[in-house]
């Protein structure tokens, strides 16, 4: 498989990923404070108005609309990588890259956020 394939593969799957999770935590009546925030209402930020379907950004936090408000998550935080990669922080968050060559991203085992 190709690079660009595999690369496609990967955000493919971490867009399904967000898109289902955020669906559970539509449906939850709960959520946790750890990396999440809630409004509910309108949905703006900064003055600004989004439509359900929008995203933001709120510093490093990515932001989700929907029509009842708005989900914000806080980056992810790599716990395990390969002994060939190391993790390097960067303005908001974190990425995992090979020692060898830093300019390619390396996939970590595991994130906590």
């Amino acid at each position: 498989m190709s690079k660009l394939a595999n690369n496609f593969q990967h955000f493919s799957l971490l867009l399904v990923f967000a898109l289902s999770f955020t669906l559970v935590l539509l449906l939850c009546s709960e959520t946790s404070d750890a990396s999440l925030y809630r409004r509910k209402g309108i949905c703006s930020y900064k003055g600004k108005f989004f439509k359900p379907g929008d995203t933001f950004r709120r510093g490093c936090d990515k932001c989700f609309c929907h029509e009842f408000g708005f989900y914000c998550y806080s980056p992810m935080k790599p716990t395990s990588w390969p002994k060939k990669c190391h993790r390097v922080q960067t303005d908001c968050g974190y990425v995992v890259v090979y020692k060898e060559n830093p300019l390619v991203v390396c996939r970590a085992y595991s994130w906590i956020g």
